[in-house]
């Protein structure tokens, strides 16, 4: 406070008098020119980790020929390779366990292919037949012939339609008139016509179905050698991090099987009664859309609706009433929120680790990236890229970015949203940490830290009055529950057992406060105010007739205050036990008999549920551990 308060003036002058000191030392010139290059290096190295990240954008890209059928691939092989491994567990060989497997999900894949495309054909020769329904449901919505939106439309047409008139001073056709050019006219020979139509038709049927034999070729060697794909990627990265890559590759492919074998069953789950249901509900081609919906739903969010839109437009159009669309919709519903809450939370046990923002902003990048298949790879490969980020130093950021652990812990979000004056959100933080775990290690995790950041930033000027003032307010208003109690509450006139004197400012009263609260209502404890002299206060602590006087200080080197107090108060033979809180020591192991010296204390601590403990056994007139001794009995030993 009042000593580092100085050194941070004097801190101030230093950067006022650099200039003037590299014209004349010529070490300090070096070191302006080694920082120049630094900042100059750190530069150029965030350039080149921006081209490198375009450059992996464009490769994905415009390799997607290549990379689509062996991502495709990978991601079976990570849905399949349990079964293989229980297979193997059945004491069948490897070969055998890995064609069986794979003839197994490739039939069952191939199966559903040829129910959606005999559905598919099917609705397309029974749609004509569904026109008559359609124009009565049209008619049924006709709006009245008056009224504003009716006008609006009215207008909205009139423009259309003068909008797309043909120009007067167009030519017409016929014969042109004299100095105009004729229209040139070509004639193009139909033979071959019906060859190049079929070769429309063959050429994106033929792609696919060699994208899916070289898929099921890379399925069955993948499964067959698994292990050493593994061992090559390990060999690959290096001997010196064996253990980061183990650790990387085993994470990513537990995470990527458990989603995609998890994902599957729910979508199974969820398709199967939506075909059930739509069938006894009317619907035609119930079967196509219970698989078009459990195959949509790998799409994140948005694939269930996109499923649901399908036969609820089907049963608009053929239903002659309104009770199928108003049935399909309270199916999807019924069956969506079962899903969600039941059964979800039941299978999944944890989820990706991924925040919902990040699904959605991935499933984004990979369709702009690879259009429909990178729409539903979007999330295993995202879950990939995050566990790559939470073991790999160098791309940590993916972690913070796609991960849906916090990124702030409950102090520093909580001190966030002081610096910003939203005491609403602030207090929230508070009740959700308490519901975790208790008030005591609210105030002792939560409040105090963001006492000891906001001193520390005052003194270094990064807040000003103002809003230092603000916090400290609302964390004593939090601390002591204003807002369940708001009336003042009566002094307690009685001597307490713990006085509780702040060394110098707002922040040391402040966190008198909390250890306070801390120490609980059955310890009379008493918070002076620290806008008055050292000396009145220790005249004040004299006169209060407690049994111990804790010295609440803040500062952050040597505490001049507290040192000038606890000398004041030997001088006046005080008997009472002085105890001094020293909440910001920057000594990791401190030396607390002699700093207990120092002081002129019976005893330091550094930690505010210690010192909770060290108070509630003395003013119960019991001995805890660590035991209370005075300072000046250690005093010949040291």
């Amino acid at each position: 406070m009042f000593t580092p308060f100085i050194a941070g003036k004097g801190a101030c002058g230093c950067i006022h008098t650099t200039e003037a000191l590299s014209r004349t030392d010529p070490l300090a010139r070096v070191k302006s020119t080694r920082l120049t290059l630094n900042d100059t290096l750190a530069l150029l190295s965030r350039g080149m980790s921006i081209t490198l990240g375009l450059l992996v954008v464009a490769a994905l890209h415009f390799g997607q020929e290549v990379l689509v059928p062996l991502v495709l691939a990978a991601l079976l092989s990570f849905l399949l390779a349990p079964l293989v491994d229980r297979l193997e567990r059945w004491h069948l060989a490897r070969i055998p366990a890995v064609f069986l497997t794979s003839a197994l999900a490739f039939a069952v894949i191939a199966a559903l292919a040829y129910v959606v495309a005999g559905q598919i054909f099917d609705i397309a020769y029974k749609l004509p037949s569904y026109k008559d329904n359609m124009r009565a449901k049209i008619a049924s919505l006709h709006m009245p012939s008056e009224g504003p939106l009716a006008n609006l439309t009215r207008t909205f047409n009139e423009l259309r339609d003068e909008a797309v008139k043909p120009d007067a001073s167009a030519p017409s056709g016929g014969v042109p008139k004299a100095g105009e050019k004729p229209m040139p006219v070509e004639v193009v020979n139909a033979n071959g016509g019906i060859g190049r139509l079929l070769e429309k038709l063959a050429a994106p049927v033929l792609g696919l179905l060699g994208t899916a034999a070289v898929v099921v070729v890379f399925v069955i060697f993948m499964l067959m050698k698994k292990e050493d794909l593994r061992n090559r990627v390990i060999h690959l990265v290096g001997r010196s991090r064996l253990s980061l890559t183990t650790r990387t590759l085993e994470e990513a492919g537990t995470r990527v099987s458990r989603y995609l074998l998890m994902q599957l069953i729910v979508n199974v789950t969820y398709g199967i009664p939506i075909g059930v249901g739509l069938y006894f509900i009317g619907v035609p081609n119930a079967q196509l859309w219970g698989v078009l919906t459990a195959v949509l739903r790998f799409v994140p969010y948005i694939g269930p609706w996109i499923g649901a839109f399908f036969p609820l437009a089907l049963s608009l159009a053929v239903s002659n009433s309104w009770s199928m669309p108003l049935l399909t919709i309270a199916l999807f519903l019924v069956v969506e929120l079962i899903s969600n809450n039941a059964i979800e939370p039941w299978l999944y046990g944890s989820s990706t680790g991924l925040s919902p923002v990040a699904i959605l902003v991935a499933a984004v990048f990979w369709t702009w990236l690879w259009g429909a298949v990178g729409l539903l790879v979007a999330t295993p490969l995202t879950v990939c890229l995050a566990v790559l980020g939470k073991h790999v130093p160098a791309f940590a950021f993916l972690d913070v970015l796609l991960s849906d652990e916090p990124s702030l812990s409950p102090p520093d979000r909580y001190y966030q949203r002081l610096l910003a004056r939203d005491e609403a959100e602030a207090g929230q933080v508070l009740v959700e940490y308490e519901k975790e775990t208790s008030f005591e290690r609210t105030l002792a995790d939560v409040l105090a830290p963001a006492v000891l950041a906001a001193e520390a930033d005052f003194e270094a000027q990064s807040v000003d009055r103002e809003v230092f003032t603000f916090i400290l307010a609302t964390i004593r208003k939090h601390a002591l529950r204003q807002e369940l109690h708001p009336a003042p509450i009566e002094p307690d006139t009685a001597p307490p057992d713990i006085l509780i004197v702040p060394a110098e400012d707002e922040g040391d009263e402040v966190i008198g406060v909390i250890l306070g609260e801390l120490l609980g209502p059955k310890v009379r404890t008493r918070v002076t105010s620290y806008q008055t002299l050292t000396t009145e206060k220790a005249d004040a602590a004299m006169a209060s007739g407690a049994s111990v006087i804790c010295i609440s200080d803040t500062s952050l080197h040597d505490a001049p205050r507290a040192r000038f107090l606890g000398r004041r108060l030997r001088k006046k033979d005080c008997t009472a036990f002085l105890f001094t809180g020293l909440w910001r020591l920057d000594d990791e192991e401190p030396n607390l008999a002699a700093l207990a010296e120092k002081f002129s204390a019976d005893q330091v601590a550094t930690n505010l549920l210690t010192a909770r403990d060290a108070l509630r056994g003395w003013a119960s007139q019991t001995i805890v551990s660590p035991p209370i001794v005075a300072a000046r009995e250690l005093a010949p030993a040291l």
